[in-house]
């Protein structure tokens, strides 16, 4: 089936939302963590609390383990495919993987972000630079094991991760080198990392393989890391579903505080027909109600993990959907993550309470000086009756009490009961007061952060629009200013047309002007020149228009004058027959001065 890991890690990058519950998760660990520094961790050491009894979380809460990020827990028998259900989540393999039918992780190993590829590559070069300009082949010589490191990330081994600062896993030196020198670390550069760390665990043995083949306590150490899981995944395969008793002994100790955690996983189940599939699913519930023996079922997720196609595809969109919810819990986790802190916080106030109660009663009926041994006794064997009384008397809840048993075996360790301290009510008060006052009043300032984170936001959100609008109208007012650019240029360019147009028909005018009054068009300026000087001195020896209209004026009125002598008065086509015509005017070069009409007809007259 294909990865859905990378589509799903991209959910938890966008929006406000995400940065708002960054900024209210910081704020309750950090509140938390100074409250536990300064008044429940005071308390555990003073009643010996520390590895002694049940709680949680074995020891004290590191910081490093608020601050670690949400941790997922799998656990299988072998070759349930925990290693190839990792790849197929990660979408990539990571370094120490190996797979195979064989028993092939021999290893606790913790993986977690390790940075961007690019930037563990650059480290890795730094790392190996040599200062020596002779020797260059680690330049220029490819080496498999320096490609294979640059490819895949890098590991860490086991000592190392117990004293790294911002690693969650210091107080695991507790077990030994037997344990450590099994426990590597896996530094990959897979995107869902970023907010996830997975645990890897061997498979569980069956038979003496399990107890003798193994040096260190598989339980313990896994009840260690489900203490301090947010998610815990039991695998199993649908090919062999049987449980052996050294794998429900593991549940039953992982299981002691953290049944809300436990998910199933039932693997290859695309290896099985439809009704195989139905009697292994019937036969893994039936298994899962004698181990925890509670009517509640616990969730189930069917499908086949790993990267290769179905072999049966009928029940692919079961497996799909399956995988998506799957996903979807994984992605949810960081979110959910400072209020499982404060979950948790709160149920190991309760149980601190609880076992100073208890401690503080068994102290007051130890003497202090003769009787310690028999008086030790007696209290071994009326635990039952002490443990009620102890719950009547301070108004504890029924359910917040430990198993006679078990508190039976704890206290077993101690030879001497003087050693805890008497009842302090001023103690049980001050923890009454951080549940009911003190981490309430955490909860709702952590509201305010995130409303205040979302204002923020919402703030720079605005900016960013104004500022957008800004570039806007800058852009805007550019841009117009550019068309106005345009818009002058565009009428340059058509003012310039004109113009050239203009000066095309004036020369065509003067051409066309000497074609028609020499016969022949002109090859030269020259010529065209000397044609013109030409046709204007003929223009000047020819009479004006204002001249010829002046004599025909005088010519009318001296008519007028003599018209009472009508015999000898010369008739008006006389007159103009009188006056020069253009061909007289052309063919005379130089032209006489016109005749006064009138002194003609004087001397006519």
């Amino acid at each position: 089936m294909p990865s859905v890991s990378t589509e799903s890690t991209n959910t938890d990058n966008g929006g406000g939302n995400v940065s708002a519950d960054d900024a209210s998760a910081k704020f309750i660990v950090q509140r938390l963590k100074e409250l536990y520094r300064n008044h429940v961790v005071t308390a555990e050491k003073q009643y010996h609390l520390h590895f002694n009894f049940s709680l949680p979380t074995d020891g004290e809460i590191k910081e490093s383990e608020f601050d670690a990020a949400p941790m997922v827990l799998l656990i299988g028998q072998y070759s349930t495919g925990k290693t190839t259900f990792l790849n197929h989540l990660l979408g990539e393999e990571f370094p120490g993987m190996n797979i195979g039918p064989e028993p092939t992780t021999d290893k606790f190993m913790a993986l977690y972000y390790g940075g961007e590829k690019d930037d563990a590559n650059n480290r890795f070069r730094k790392k190996n630079k040599t200062t020596d300009d002779d020797d260059v082949s680690f330049k220029t010589t490819p080496s498999i094991v320096t490609d294979d490191i640059r490819a895949t990330g890098r590991l860490i081994k086991g000592n190392t991760l117990t004293v790294t600062p911002n690693l969650p896993f210091s107080s695991l030196s507790q077990f030994g080198s037997a344990f450590l020198n099994h426990f590597v670390g896996s530094a990959s550069t897979s995107p869902l990392l970023k907010r996830l760390t997975f645990i890897d665990t061997p498979g569980v043995l069956s038979g003496e393989k399990q107890r003798l083949n193994r040096t260190y306590d598989f339980g313990q150490v896994a009840k260690w890391f489900a203490d301090r899981s947010d998610l815990i995944l039991l695998l199993f395969d649908a090919h062999k579903l049987d449980i052996s008793d050294e794998f429900k002994n593991v549940i039953d100790v992982i299981r002691h505080y953290n049944d809300d955690k436990i998910r199933c996983v039932l693997n290859k189940a695309d290896c099985v027909t439809r009704e195989q599939l139905v009697r292994v699913y019937g036969s893994l519930m039936w298994s899962m109600g004698k181990i925890f023996d509670s009517p509640e079922v616990v969730r189930v997720y069917t499908g086949s993990y790993w990267n290769g196609n179905l072999i049966n595809d009928d029940f692919e969109k079961m497996f799909t959907k399956d995988e998506k919810l799957l996903v979807r819990e994984l992605i949810d986790l960081p979110r959910c993550a400072a209020e499982r802190k404060v979950n948790q916080m709160v149920n190991r106030i309760r149980l601190v309470k609880v076992h100073i109660c208890i401690l503080g009663t068994i102290r007051n009926m130890t003497p202090r000086f003769f009787g310690k041994k028999r008086s030790r006794e007696q209290i071994l064997a009326q635990l039952d009756v002490i443990l009620d009384n102890v719950r009547v008397e301070f108004n504890l809840s029924k359910g917040d009490m430990p198993d006679a048993k078990e508190f039976a075996a704890n206290l077993k360790k101690f030879h001497d009961f003087g050693v805890f301290p008497p009842i302090n009510r001023s103690l049980i008060e001050r923890l009454d007061g951080l549940v009911e006052r003190d981490i309430p009043e955490i909860v709702s300032q952590a509201e305010d952060v995130s409303s205040n984170a979302l204002k923020s936001r919402a703030d720079e959100k605005i900016e960013q629009l104004s500022t957008k609008k800004d570039v806007t109208v800058v852009k805007e007012a550019t841009s117009s200013t550019m068309d106005k650019a345009k818009k002058v240029e565009v009428n340059v360019v058509g003012v310039l047309g004109r113009i050239i147009t203009i000066l095309l028909l004036l020369v065509i005018s003067i051409e066309g002007v000497y074609y028609v009054s020499f016969g022949k068009p002109a090859y030269s300026l020259p010529e065209l020149k000397s044609g013109y000087n030409e046709l204007f001195d003929s223009a000047k020896n020819n009479p004006t228009v204002s001249e010829i209209r002046s004599q025909i004026k005088t010519t009318i009125q001296s008519t007028s004058a003599a018209s009472s002598v009508p015999a000898s008065s010369p008739t008006k086509h006389s007159l103009l027959s009188s006056l020069p015509t253009k061909s007289s005017v052309s063919e005379k070069k130089d032209p006489q001065p016109l005749k006064n009409p009138s002194s003609d007809s004087k001397t006519e007259l």
